[in-house]
């Protein structure tokens, strides 16, 4: 079966403004924190309540999904993981350290394009990946020297994690959307819990918050809330970024995300005290956008749409 393959542009443009969107997702983790419901406990406690609807949708189009399980469960174990991975870098690092660790995804991606893909990089692509680089490195040396933490480790597998999921969405394009949103969400929660535990083991609670003494009561009560949130913001956002991964080349999508590192910066920066932004980072900052103008513009003249057509099956 074929699926109609959008614009380069369309798709880059969803995957650009979706991304964006995640540069704030450390907000309703900081409120959860103030409600009592800290650590990585708040991860899942945010992205639980998408499951219900991914679940019910599933449900009615589960002749769709057969055969398709176990590429079901490889997407969502990678992508979910690197979401709870991601998200408890935020919490157990800063946000501008655990977004950039994250952004080092284009240089895995563009090395599984090579590898898996068996696709050349053109010298654009390369010249986005060093901007893009070089941007997070002046971000980072804007934010000061911070003691090196089990945050930044989540952070930083948090990107090769994504770069094996997108992969993955790319080569096995056939497999249903809301299949892979519910695995994605469901391996996000468990992740998100094992997590916890593990950083647990090896660091106190008092550094890196407690999860423990939450009662059923103060999630009920902050339910409302968490599901405007992930059924509202969250869910769409993934769906957006899944549908225009089934078109685009993960190194592409890797650098098309980098939106997320101006918006996740400059809202850390304006309403968190303790991360705020020099001229030095606002320069980085700069040099992602460039990275991101650039790879948009850096579609191959032998293949306009910058697209191949999605079969059944995957590739």
């Amino acid at each position: 079966m074929l699926i109609r393959s959008p614009g380069a542009g369309l798709a880059s443009a969803v995957v650009f403004f979706s991304a964006a969107l995640w540069g704030i997702y450390w907000i309703p983790l900081r409120f959860l924190e103030e409600q009592g419901i800290s650590g990585t406990l708040a991860v899942a406690v945010l992205n639980m309540p998408a499951i219900l609807p991914l679940l019910l949708l599933v449900g009615l189009q589960l002749r769709a999904h057969r055969g398709y399980l176990g590429r079901m469960l490889l997407i969502g174990i990678f992508t979910g993981m690197a979401i709870a991975l991601y998200s408890s870098g935020v919490i157990y690092s800063s946000v501008v350290r655990a977004t950039l660790l994250f952004y080092l995804t284009p240089v895995w991606a563009t090395l599984i394009e090579i590898v898996w893909f068996k696709e050349k990089a053109g010298w654009p692509r390369w010249l986005a990946a060093v901007a893009g680089l070089v941007g997070m490195a002046l971000l980072l040396s804007g934010e000061g020297s911070a003691a090196f933490n089990i945050g930044d480790v989540f952070g930083f597998f948090s990107g090769v994690c994504w770069a094996f999921g997108a992969a993955m969405i790319k080569r096995y394009d056939s497999v249903p959307l809301p299949g892979m949103l519910l695995s994605q969400f469901c391996f996000t929660v468990a992740g998100a819990l094992l997590l916890g535990l593990i950083a647990g083991a090896g660091y106190s609670s008092a550094d890196y918050g407690s999860e423990s003494g939450v009662s059923a009561e103060q999630i009920l009560a902050v339910l409302p809330q968490t599901s405007v949130i992930a059924i509202g913001i969250i869910l769409p956002a993934v769906l957006a970024i899944f549908w225009a991964q089934k078109f685009l080349l993960p190194g592409r999508v890797g650098l098309l995300m980098m939106s997320e590192v101006i918006v996740a910066v400059a809202s850390a920066s304006l309403l968190l005290p303790e991360e705020h932004m020099s001229l030095i980072a606002w320069c980085g900052a700069g040099l992602i956008i460039s990275a991101c103008v650039l790879e948009v513009l850096s579609v191959p003249d032998s293949d306009p749409a910058g697209l191949q057509p999605a079969q059944e099956g995957g590739r």
